[in-house]
């Protein structure tokens, strides 16, 4: 059985070891991020008809990542241009301003009553 002199001086010894990682793993969380950012800029001037469309990029971009779990970012941006192009064009035809629904409500005609 330890003392309690002892725990405390495991505890200091933890304690101080994980407060030292601490300016390494942010140093490399900015780099990260830095290079990130580099990717996805570069990306942005080479397809600048996705810039506006950034929510259709971000979704598309997390479906190739799920799917392609170990492959490097910017392999997972080069698969995933086919499809938001796609994604780009369906909602292109689609008109989010005039909506008009006009639903059939008669359920007897469709058999499921």
């Amino acid at each position: 059985m330890i003392d309690e002199a002892e725990r405390q001086e495991i505890i200091n010894a933890a304690v101080e070891k994980a407060l030292l990682l601490l300016p390494e793993t942010v140093g490399n969380l900015i780099a990260s991020h830095a290079a990130l950012s580099k990717i996805n800029t570069k990306f942005y001037s080479d397809y600048p008809e996705f810039k506006d469309k950034k929510g259709i990029v971000a979704s598309v971009v997390e479906m190739v990542e799920g799917e392609n779990t170990f492959d490097n970012y910017e392999s997972i941006l080069k698969k995933a241009i086919p499809e938001i192009r796609k994604r780009i064009n369906v909602i292109g035809g689609l008109d989010l301003k005039n909506v008009s629904f006009n639903p059939n409500l008669d359920f007897k005609s469709s058999g499921e009553i």
